[in-house]
Order: C-alpha cells, then sequence, then structure tokens
C-alpha cells in the first residue's frame, strides 16, 4: 500500500457506513425472529428463510469491521479519554439494559437467580449482547495499534483472517460431531478468533484515505464469489441436508467477508441515485442502530411479538409467523427507541445508546455531498 494511502484522512465517519449500519440492524432483527420451520413447511419458504438467513449472518460482522474502522479513525486523546468515551458510549446503555433483561427474566421465568446471575456476568442474559464482549476484547486489543500504517495493519488484517478462518472450520467440524449446545456454545460464540477478521480488517480500511474506492475495485470479485458460494450454501443444504449452524460454517464466513465489500460499493453507487433514495432512511436508521440491538430481545422480539402475534390469526403458516414476528419486532423496537430519544434529548445516549444526528456541517454529510457532486460531474 503507498504512503499516501494513510495520508488526509477525510472524517471518521463516512455516510456508507451510516447506511450499512442502518440495513445490518434490520437484518439481526430478521435473524433473531427466525426459528425452525415446521415439516409441513413449503419447500420454497424454507429456501427463502436460508438465503435472507445467509445474508443476515453478515450483520455482525459488519458491525464489528465498522467498529474497527472507527477505531482506526479515533482522535488521538489519550487512553483515558478514549476509555471514557466509551464507557459512556457503550458501557452505560449495555449496562442499563442488561440489568432490565434481568429484571425481566427474574420476573416472568421460572429460571433459578444463580443461574440468570451467572448469564448475566458472561453477558449471556439475552442472546445479542455476546457481541458487546466480543466487542470490549477488540477495543482493549487494537487499540495501541490504531496509528499503525496501512500496510503493517493489511498484513495483520491477512494474519486475522487465517486464523479466523481456522477457528470456524474447527467450530464447523466440531459441531458436525457434537453439537452447538451447553457451555460450548456459550464461549464459542464470545471466542475473539471467531470473529478477528471483522475488526482487524475495519482498522486497515480505516487507515486508508478512500476504504469506498478499494471497495468499489474489489466489489465485481466480491459478487462473484458470493454467488459462488451461494450455490454451495444451497446445494450442501438441499442435496445433503447440511445446512450450517450459525455463523460456524466456512461458507457463511466467506461469505460475510465477501458481503462488506460489496455492501459498500452498492451503497455507495445507489447514495446519489434517486432511485435509491431509501437508502437515506437507512442511514438516518443507523444512529438508532445499537439502541435497537440492546432492546429488542426479549422486550419486543419476545414479549411484544408473544403477546401480539404468536397467537395471531397467522400462526399456523410458518412464513407469515415469521416475518410478522420480525415486522413487529422491528417495528415497535424503532418505535420505542426513537420516541425515547425524543424525550430524552442529549441523554439518549448514555442511557439508550443512540447516537447524535449528523450536523449538516459535519464531515461525513460534506463528504457525502462531495463525492455526490463528483459522480453527477
Amino acid at each position: 500500500m503507498p504512503p499516501s494511502s494513510t495520508a488526509a484522512i477525510p472524517s471518521r465517519r463516512l455516510p456508507e457506513l451510516d447506511v450499512l449500519r442502518g440495513l445490518a440492524i434490520v437484518l439481526v432483527v430478521y435473524l433473531h425472529a427466525y426459528f425452525r420451520p415446521w415439516d409441513v413447511t413449503p419447500n420454497r419458504h424454507k429456501v427463502a428463510m436460508h438465503v435472507i438467513h445467509l445474508f443476515a449472518h453478515a450483520a455482525v460482522p459488519a458491525f464489528l469491521f465498522m467498529s474497527g474502522f472507527l477505531l482506526a479513525r479515533e482522535r488521538n486523546r489519550g487512553l483515558a479519554a478514549f476509555a471514557y468515551r466509551k464507557l459512556l458510549r457503550i458501557g452505560l446503555p449495555v449496562a442499563i439494559w442488561m440489568t432490565a433483561v434481568l429484571a425481566y427474566r427474574l420476573w416472568r421465568e421460572d429460571t433459578p437467580t444463580r443461574d440468570l446471575l451467572a448469564g448475566y456476568v458472561r453477558f449471556d442474559i439475552s442472546g445479542q449482547y455476546y457481541y458487546v464482549l466480543v466487542l470490549i476484547v477488540f477495543y482493549a486489543a487494537l487499540y495501541p495499534f490504531r496509528a499503525r500504517s496501512a500496510r503493517a495493519l493489511g498484513l495483520a488484517a491477512i494474519a486475522a483472517f487465517a486464523a479466523n478462518l481456522g477457528t470456524v472450520a474447527w467450530y464447523q467440524w466440531a459441531i458436525a460431531r457434537h453439537g452447538l449446545d451447553g457451555e460450548f456454545a456459550t464461549w464459542a460464540y464470545r471466542n475473539p478468533l471467531a470473529w478477528a477478521a471483522f475488526p482487524v480488517a475495519g482498522l486497515w480500511a480505516g487507515r486508508l484515505a478512500d476504504p469506498i474506492a478499494v471497495a468499489r475495485r474489489v466489489a465485481p470479485a466480491a459478487l462473484a464469489a458470493m454467488a459462488v458460494l451461494m450455490a454451495i450454501y444451497l446445494y450442501r443444504g438441499e442435496h445433503d441436508h447440511a445446512y450450517p449452524v450459525s455463523y460456524f460454517s466456512v461458507v457463511v464466513f466467506l461469505f460475510s467477508c465477501c458481503a462488506i465489500p460489496a455492501a459498500l460499493a452498492a451503497i455507495s453507487a445507489g447514495l446519489p441515485r434517486r432511485e435509491f433514495a431509501f437508502l437515506h432512511p437507512l442511514g438516518r436508521l443507523g444512529r438508532y442502530a445499537f439502541a435497537i440491538y440492546l432492546v429488542h430481545m426479549p422486550f419486543f422480539v419476545g414479549y411484544v411479538t408473544g403477546t401480539f402475534i404468536s397467537d395471531s390469526s397467522v400462526r399456523d403458516d410458518y412464513w407469515k409467523l415469521m416475518n410478522a414476528i420480525f415486522l413487529t419486532g422491528f417495528a415497535t423496537s424503532l418505535a420505542a427507541v426513537w420516541l425515547a430519544a425524543r424525550i430524552l434529548g442529549p441523554a439518549a445516549g448514555p442511557l439508550l445508546g443512540v447516537e447524535p444526528a449528523p450536523h449538516a456541517h459535519s464531515p461525513a454529510v460534506i463528504d457525502r455531498t462531495n463525492r455526490a457532486a463528483g459522480r453527477r460531474s
């Protein structure tokens, strides 16, 4: 990578990342609305669900990639200031909502209190919180390297990719023989080596002057690889009855690696075009993504959907039921977070994890405007 690739980094945030964050949170909620299809479910619905499932599994890798990217562009104010900001931005809302989930489960379930407290300490009180523990580990491990050159971080990304690929391959082998449950499952999701490629790649991308240009260059190859990987995924699933278990599949891992640059390139191409105007609401949704991530289970995909959807008129149709759970869970999560942010104002950040809206003169907005004008010219 030439030395100029680390010069004049324009902005800590990119509009493409805002859109990617909004898209990723939609896919996360869809992933958590999934449950195993019934035997009488039409095969076309099963196949459609698996295809969406494959794309949805790229959402958490995308969040980790974006976290690494933002870390690389972190202003150099010292470790203490960095830790304080992350404690306020991530630690406090996580603590608040994990405690709320603990209280909810103590109220709703017969699970022994000791087991719930143990899950709370291990970030296992609700399924989505494993991501936060992994993120904390990567922040601590990667912070000292955030200012390294793009060349050094590129080599680190290659090493992280190899370690991640080997870890996922081992889990795929182990799960095929022993399944994925109990303590093994708990710590498999929290193993940093099962995720390392994404934040390190994000750290490398954050040191580039124009990472979106790099994404556009590799997008054709990434899309071709995704098509091949999807064919393998569907063939093994339909012919061999061997759909992967969660993230622990070489095919799913490689698909996620390719999906991130492909998505960034597609978003970049679509943002200035009127026919892709839906990308802009996704970008605005991005500021609520972390808050939705924290609260959607078990309050909305859980209590709300269980109360109003699970026993409704769609209960006997798998496809309708799953999608109704997703739509209801996502809409009510977003509505609650949006309304709370309006009421709380600046306190919505530390209490909910809502990001402040970008100012009209912020570098991200200026960067978006300049690049859109450049494409029109």
